[in-house]
């Protein structure tokens, strides 16, 4: 496998993970009710309709939950222009998530992933909204599904990428405007499939938290042709930018299922854990048998690592403290 293409997939993944290259398009109806009501303001007068509008009064007027719903409106607004300085201003200078990007490599992600996918179609949906004072948690279920800009020379077909994220945005109201203070995503899989691939259903099992350096199963079920020979890999990558690459021998499935054991790191970085599926297909040829590469395909699962704190026991102390019970 060209080690280049995992690399490409996984850096591109990363964005996916910090989730802001994504729109939000799904607006829960509780509170875009709110927000409808909100701007109704049919009974006022207008010489206070332009009143309002030069003042910053009625941004007060209007609930926190009213005002978060009008923020990712705002960011779906922009992401869908690809106003890339006005999402920057939806940022903290000070963010950071929870793989420890910071907001100048969100951004270059954000470059990379529009100049790597075409139209790309999200579906979000705000979960809740909760607010404690300048402080705000919001969290977002969100689908999105979209296109390479170039095909895979060895299949000669572009990609097709899917992803399915739960996350959860933390917001800090700074000079009176929300800005996305860190993001922290819970649950990612995101699947890259090129050719025949597209065809295939891929499942992939791994844990969605694991403690760092312990040890944890990795399977993957594929429901592969018969007239197919398949064969795959399993690793488990540190999420970092610029990525790390990981490699691993290629083998053939059994029973069309694939699985592996491996090692989360121990520097407390979070991970993916990735299978890499060929797919080829057998051509006869004057004396000569041929395989020819019909289709790719690489599935991702994040498995966010738990730092385990180590806690040494001074068991003299310990025996006396019981001693003296």
């Amino acid at each position: 496998m060209n080690k280049n293409i995992l690399s490409f997939l996984l850096l591109i993944l990363a964005l996916f993970n910090l989730n802001k290259a994504n729109a939000v398009n799904v607006i829960p109806e509780r509170v875009t009710t709110m927000a409808v009501s909100v701007n109704e303001t049919d009974d006022e007068s207008e010489e206070t309709d332009i009143i309002k509008k030069v003042s910053f009064r009625d941004k007060f007027k209007r609930s926190p939950e009213v005002q978060i719903t009008n923020f990712f409106k705002k960011y779906n607004r922009y992401s869908s222009k690809n106003e890339i300085e006005k999402l920057r201003n939806l940022y903290s200078a000070s963010f950071i998530n929870n793989d420890g990007f910071n907001k100048e490599t969100i951004f270059k992600l954000m470059k990379m992933s529009a100049d790597t996918y075409k139209e790309i179609k999200y579906s979000s949906d705000i979960q809740s909204i909760k607010v404690d004072g300048n402080y705000a948690v919001v969290n977002v279920h969100e689908t999105a599904v979209g296109e390479t800009s170039k095909p895979m020379p060895k299949v000669g077909d572009t990609g097709i990428i899917i992803s399915d994220i739960y996350y959860t945005d933390y917001l800090r109201k700074e000079d009176n405007d929300w800005k996305i203070l860190t993001s922290v995503i819970n649950y990612e899989k995101v699947d890259l499939k090129y050719g025949e691939a597209k065809n295939i259903n891929i499942d992939i099992s791994a844990p969605d938290y694991v403690s760092s350096s312990t040890q944890y199963e990795v399977n993957v079920k594929a429901n592969i042709p018969p007239e197919v020979f398949s064969v795959g890999s399993i690793v488990n990558e540190q999420i970092t930018f610029p990525q790390k690459d990981e490699t691993d021998t290629f083998k053939a499935l059994k029973n069309d299922e694939l699985t592996r054991l491996v090692y989360a790191n121990k520097d407390n970085k979070n991970e993916y854990a990735t299978v890499s599926l060929a797919l080829t297909r057998a051509k006869v040829e004057p004396d000569t048998l041929v395989l020819n590469m019909t289709g790719m395909a690489f599935v991702m699962k994040r498995v966010n690592v738990i730092r385990v704190n180590e806690i040494k026991i001074d068991e003299e102390k310990q025996d006396a403290q019981e001693a003296e019970k």
